[in-house]
């Protein structure tokens, strides 16, 4: 059973909810009816008859007689077996008719009885709970499969069936825990969990604010289905989160735009971010590569395009001067503005260079320096080399890394 098999988390997660829309699986016909005692029936003298009467009208598939044979025994229950034998012909002639209401009020009815073995009282209370969802009644599905779990807690099925029913009834935070819980399951019992629990989870604690379970779920997701879709979200949520250090976003945006997950808004970011930190071949080429990909028009960062074009060519001829300023004693912002421009040009390994010569400065951000080494040495292919860059970033960029470094591992 699949319960939430359907859920795909998109990128708009980080900026409003997605809707849940699983399916559930039906309940197996064996599994609907529940197990008869292993005890010897203690069927009262006043139900005998009446029931045996109702027995034959249920095998003789006459829906009148049993109507009427139905109520009969309904008058006459005075043993707690008398009311299950009672509740297992109901559930017999509702599963002959396809009677889905009929179904949940005979499993209700077997449940009330009091007549079940603990481990049919389980079986009983998970098919119901399966019923009560298909019939979107998501309270009494609920009660019924949280029946079902405390008596067998390793029920996976239950588990997830009643994470749904929490998601349905506005509990999140219960539904997490139950979804991490169904998912542990698995994973004890060496079977992998589908790709959407680990989503559903995930949403769950993204939209309860829950930071430490986003970064755990995200990096299981990302482990596990390393996706685009899957890396898209996990850059979209850290984008969100507020807790970018400073320049982090040209950062993110360059790295949208390495793993082809850009949108039309991030070329146009990226261009104006670019303009800002004085880097025009970077701020024309981005919109180039978003009119390539189709998805900027003509009109789309226009005013950024024509006022960083101009500057091109006396920008590149800058660039021998700057570096060479900056190997003769230079700070170590002008070695990582230097590399930076390289890096706009398409020039990535001597934008390694320069990033390297920054490392050397004492008035370097390291930190920044790494990862902008890291970008470098990546983009170029440098695989062993940006993982080392990548690892020795610190502090608040050291997300940041890790997202690099992870596209790094999903696209060689």
């Amino acid at each position: 059973m699949k319960l939430v098999s359907s859920l795909a988390l998109a990128a708009a997660v980080a900026v409003g909810g997605v809707a849940v829309q699983p399916a559930l699986a039906a309940p197996k016909k064996e599994e609907a009816k529940p197990a008869a005692p292993t005890r010897k029936w203690n069927i009262s003298p006043e139900a005998k008859k009446p029931l045996q009467e109702l027995e034959a009208a249920v095998k003789a598939k006459d829906p009148a007689a049993y109507a009427t044979k139905l109520a009969a025994a309904q008058a006459v229950l005075k043993t707690n077996d008398d009311k299950y034998a009672l509740a297992q012909l109901m559930l017999q002639h509702a599963l002959d008719t396809n009677d889905v209401p009929g179904q949940i009020a005979a499993l209700q009815a077997a449940v009330a009885s009091g007549a079940l073995e603990p481990a049919d009282a389980a079986k009983a209370n998970r098919s119901l709970g399966i019923l009560a969802a298909n019939s979107n009644n998501w309270p009494l599905a609920e009660s019924a499969l949280t029946a079902a779990t405390a008596s067998d807690a390793n029920d996976i099925d239950s588990v997830i069936n009643l994470a749904r029913a929490k998601i349905e009834l506005n509990k999140p935070a219960e539904a997490l825990t139950l979804l991490r819980k169904g998912i542990a399951l698995n994973t004890a019992a060496g079977k992998p969990s589908p790709e959407s629990w680990y989503q559903n989870a995930l949403k769950l604690a993204y939209n309860s604010h829950n930071d430490a379970a986003v970064a755990e779920i995200n990096g299981q997701l990302l482990t596990l289905f390393p996706t685009q879709a899957n890396f898209k979200n996990a850059v979209a949520i850290y984008r969100a989160s507020g807790k970018l250090p400073s320049n982090a976003e040209m950062d993110l945006l360059r790295l949208n735009l390495a793993s082809g997950t850009a949108a039309k808004n991030d070329y146009i970011y990226l261009a104006s971010l670019a303009d800002q930190a004085g880097l025009p071949a970077e701020a024309k080429g981005v919109i180039d590569a978003g009119r390539r990909a189709g998805l900027l028009g003509a009109a789309d960062g226009a005013q950024i395009y024509n006022a960083n074009a101009p500057k091109i060519a006396a920008d590149r001829a800058s660039l021998a001067s700057d570096e060479a300023k900056a190997r003769a004693g230079g700070s170590g912002r002008l070695a990582l503005n230097t590399g930076n421009a390289y890096y706009g040009y398409g020039d990535y390994a001597k934008a390694a260079e320069l990033f390297r010569l920054a490392l050397t400065k004492p008035d370097a951000d390291a930190s920044l320096a790494n990862l902008r080494l890291g970008e470098a040495l990546a983009m170029a292919g440098d695989k062993a080399g940006a993982a080392a860059a990548f690892k020795a970033v610190t502090g608040p960029r050291a997300d940041v890394a890790a997202l690099w470094s992870t596209w790094l591992t999903m696209s060689h």
